[in-house]
C-alpha cells in the first residue's frame, strides 16, 4: 500500500511538472512576441508550420525560418507595438493561445496552435486576421 501511494505522487508530481513546464514555456513565448524578439522566438517553431496570414489565401507549409520571417515581415509592415494575450488553454499536449497584436491604428487576431513535445512547446500553426 505505501509502495502504491508513493508512485502515485510521483505520476501526480510529473504531471504538475510537466504543466509547469508548458506554461513557464508559453508565457516566455508571449515575452518573445511582446518585445518583437524574433531571434529567440525562432526557438519555439517546429520544422513545417502552417501559416495564414491576412493577405494569404488560406494556410499554407512553411519551414521554422520562412514561418519566423513571415512573421517579422507582418510585425515591420504593419508597425507593430506589441501583443496582448487574451488566453491561453491546454487540451492535451496542445495549447492553444490567442491574443491581439496592438498596431498604430488597427489591432490583429493572433493564434498560435502549439504542441508539446520533449523540448517544450512548439509553434504548429500561425494564423492573423
Amino acid at each position: 500500500m505505501k509502495l502504491f501511494r508513493q508512485i502515485f505522487l510521483f505520476v501526480i508530481f510529473a504531471f504538475v511538472c510537466n504543466g509547469v513546464k508548458a506554461q513557464m514555456d508559453t508565457e516566455s513565448l508571449v515575452q518573445h512576441l511582446q518585445t518583437a524578439n524574433f531571434n529567440n522566438l525562432l526557438l519555439f517553431w517546429d520544422t513545417q508550420v502552417e501559416v495564414n496570414l491576412p493577405n494569404m489565401n488560406g494556410q499554407k507549409q512553411f519551414s521554422a525560418a520562412e514561418a519566423n520571417e513571415m512573421l517579422r515581415s507582418f510585425f515591420n509592415r504593419n508597425n507593430i507595438i506589441g501583443f496582448d494575450k487574451n488566453a491561453a488553454r491546454k487540451v492535451g499536449s496542445t495549447v492553444y493561445l490567442t491574443g491581439k497584436l496592438l498596431a498604430d491604428n488597427a489591432k490583429y487576431n493572433l493564434t498560435l496552435l502549439l504542441q508539446e513535445n520533449k523540448k517544450g512547446v512548439m509553434i504548429v500553426s500561425l494564423r492573423i486576421n
